[in-house]
């Protein structure tokens, strides 16, 4: 277990585990005085089908935006200098862990359905990239801070709809990291589809 001291201008954390790596950063659990939190670190490295400018500023910029709209972390701090903030912990198995796990139910979906079309009358995408949705307290928290302008090609039914129902591609992605158990290339951010296409149908007509 990872187990190092972070120094802050608000004090030092214990850094005790790895949570994941993103397109913008790397996010740890850390904690001081016995409460957890997430420490995100940004990094500089490309992604090759997403363009950022100063990606602390459009994550703040983003907590922003989507604080009032949906359930987030709480924005603790940053440093801007240092290129890392901090946000609140929640308890909870995220959506790519009940997905690979064969646990996540209709009604989690009904529940993310709910909160997309909130998004769609704000004119507003979010990554629905199931890694970056935590289950706590039968409520799903959107853990990450970003969001685009609305585009259908990238909502959830056209989209992320298909990285929740894919179980046995999301397994073997978290365990291996291969991309194409999710994707249907190696440069695209376009998921496997043909196999899920009814079941997002009945789904999406049994929530309308």
């Amino acid at each position: 277990m990872l187990m190092t001291n972070f120094q802050t201008k608000k004090g030092e954390f214990l850094v005790t585990k790895f949570l994941g790596k993103g397109k913008s950063g790397y996010s740890y659990l850390a904690e001081n005085k016995n409460e957890k939190f997430v420490l995100k670190i940004i990094h500089d490295e490309p992604c090759h089908y997403y363009t950022f400018g100063d990606k602390l500023q459009s994550e703040i910029h983003a907590y922003g935006k989507l604080k009032d709209l949906i359930k987030i972390p709480k924005l603790i701090f940053y440093e801007a200098e240092r290129k890392f903030l901090l946000k609140e912990y929640f308890e909870g198995e995220t959506i790519a862990e009940l997905v690979a796990n064969q646990k996540c139910s209709e009604e989690i979906i009904f529940q993310m359905l709910k909160i997309a079309k909130k998004l769609e009358k704000h004119n507003l995408n979010i990554d629905y990239f199931p890694t970056n949705f935590v289950f706590s307290k039968n409520e799903l928290v959107y853990v990450d801070y970003e969001f685009n302008v609305y585009d259908e090609q990238w909502n959830f039914e056209n989209w992320g709809i298909f990285y929740w129902l894919n179980s046995k591609g999301m397994k073997i992605f978290l365990e291996t990291k291969n991309i194409l158990a999710i994707n249907q290339t190696l440069e695209s951010a376009i998921p496997v589809k043909e196999p899920f296409l009814q079941q997002a149908k009945k789904i999406l007509l049994r929530e309308k």
